[in-house]
């Protein structure tokens, strides 16, 4: 006799008279909770009951990002799209911020502000004139975190006045975070003290002269993260110098400072910590204390096409960093290098590098020079070769090293070699063949390869290619292709899958002439069948 169930319904809590246990909770605690989600899913909760209506207005962040914005057209006030018409979502966006400034109980209560408005509408590029967002935002004294982006094709038609932090930014003595874009730094003529600020982002930050921009670095005292981006001053002068303490920095950043047509003024910074150091097409950078640098472990340097630095400063900042553990330098850093060697300048010795990225471009190195650079770093252990390709030809220029001693980490320490945009013109070929002819420790080499090399490139070049003869008895070569169907493009059809897998076995002791014998023997069978 089978057995008879009841089966015994239970509410959910909220449901029909089951206890609502998150209700229950005091309103102190719930905007707490609320304060960890999105302002608009916040808002959204007085959807929920009138228990829930003006408890997201005691919340201490606040989140407002103009990608996402209610749409009220749907009747639903919890859905949240991605609005396809720019004007609609602007405008949406501006009685959102209206309602959040507007009926939040107290803006001086903040820990954390963030505010994204990315402008892609002409007519909407003055829309921060109808909120509140000017007369409304000023930060309290227990603001911890504050991100302000305001971008877009047309964000500068946006008032100045509306994209001015306010003056009480310089002085937060809890503040901690700071990412400022696209915001206007008005005339700082009073002393800044930001004692708890440890990151600091600037990008597309208009200021009026270098010496605001030194005043604000100064002000910081335990920053440990530094970003500058793209930020010029309306009033420059030649005799501009900043000069800067930081003892505490670690990751120090700086992108497009300076050329020829907007030359910027030195920076001299003492950082004895540093350990990631980011640079690019900058104009004059130098570092001051104990040099070099004890504790950086990463570098890049791209001093990019437009810049005046001359290579005696490029030579002097690698000295600065020779420390560093990996280091990646630009195709134009390397032009600036390759005339110092022309020049017979030695190239700084990097004791503890591991790790080298270098890119070849437009009227790129010699051998001679790449010889030399592998010299200068005898505990290399992996390194990367960008061709950097561009529309200009070939950068490459190799040229005979049978009489060059062999650099001492080509037979004791490289192991990985990785090859990027290679279309094996006869240069780079000789490239590949002299570094798997001499490096005695290698165990992978890869190479990807360009569109162009399927036009360039044949099946037995391919395979010539991947046979070069090694030192290394345990290396293994590999060809990476943008497409699958390129591969089988330039190896073969289906009917030479056989021969296929001999070719990316990498074995260096096959010669050429077995795989045709093998080709030969896999075309009389097909013959026969």
């Amino acid at each position: 006799m089978e057995a008879k169930y009841t089966k015994i319904w239970r509410p959910w809590p909220g449901i029909d008279g089951g206890d609502d246990r998150l209700s229950s909770l005091p309103d102190q605690i719930i905007s707490y909770i609320l304060s960890f989600m999105e302002t608009k899913y916040a808002v959204g909760t007085e959807a929920l009951s009138r228990r829930w209506e003006g408890l997201w207005t005691r919340v201490s962040n606040l989140d407002l990002d103009n990608r996402l914005v209610y749409d009220d057209s749907s009747g639903d006030d919890l859905k949240i799209v991605y609005a396809s018409d720019a004007k609609r979502r602007d405008s949406q966006f501006c009685h959102f911020v209206d309602k959040v400034l507007g009926e939040h109980k107290n803006l001086n209560s903040l820990t954390r502000f963030r505010f994204h408005f990315s402008v892609e509408h002409r007519q909407y590029s003055t829309v921060l004139r109808r909120t509140r967002f000017k007369r409304e935002l000023v930060f309290g004294p227990a603001i911890e975190e504050i991100d302000v982006r305001v971008c877009g094709e047309t964000a500068l038609g946006i008032p100045q006045c509306m994209r001015c932090i306010p003056e009480n930014f310089y002085t937060l003595k809890n503040l901690k975070v700071a990412r400022l874009s696209g915001v206007v730094l008005g005339a700082i003529n009073r002393p800044v003290f930001l004692p708890s600020l440890k990151i600091l982002q600037l990008s597309y930050v208009k200021m009026k002269d270098f010496e605001s921009l030194g005043r604000i670095i100064s002000g910081c005292p335990v920053l440990e993260i530094f970003h500058l981006e793209s930020c010029h001053p309306s009033s420059k002068n030649e005799s501009d110098r900043i000069e800067v303490s930081l003892p505490r920095l670690k990751n120090f950043k700086v992108s497009d400072y300076g050329n020829w047509d907007d030359p910027m003024c030195p920076i001299v910074i003492e950082a004895p910590n540093l350990e990631d150091l980011y640079l690019e097409h900058f104009a004059e950078l130098q570092f001051k204390g104990k040099i070099p640098l004890s504790r950086l472990h990463v570098a890049h340097v791209d001093v990019g096409q437009d810049c005046r630095t001359s290579y005696h400063d490029v030579i002097r900042l690698l000295s600065q960093i020779s420390n560093a553990r990996k280091l990646s330098l630009s195709g134009e850093t390397l032009v600036h290098l390759s005339a110092a060697t022309d020049d017979d300048v030695r190239l700084p010795i990097f004791p503890n590098l591991t790790h080298l990225t270098i890119g070849i471009g437009l009227f790129g190195p010699t051998s001679w020079f790449l010889h030399s650079l592998l010299n200068s770093a005898s505990k290399l252990q992996s390194l990367v070769i960008d061709m950097q390709r561009g529309h200009w030809g070939v950068p490459l220029r190799w040229e005979g090293l049978e009489t060059a001693c062999m650099p001492h980490c080509l037979l004791s320490s490289l192991e990985e070699i990785e090859v990027r945009e290679l279309v094996a013109y006869p240069d780079e070929k000789k490239m590949i063949a002299y570094l798997l002819k001499s490096g005695a420790v290698l165990r992978k080499v890869n190479m990807h390869v360009n569109s162009r090399f399927l036009e360039l490139m044949g099946r037995k070049d391919l395979v010539a290619l991947l046979k070069l003869p090694r030192r290394s008895s345990t290396c293994q070569v590999e060809l990476f292709f943008p497409f699958e169907d390129d591969r089988d493009s330039c190896i073969g059809s289906d009917d030479e899958s056989d021969t296929d897998d001999n070719v990316d076995d990498g074995d260096p002791d096959s010669p050429d002439d077995e795989i045709d014998s093998e080709d030969d023997a896999s075309d009389s069978e097909e013959d026969s069948l």
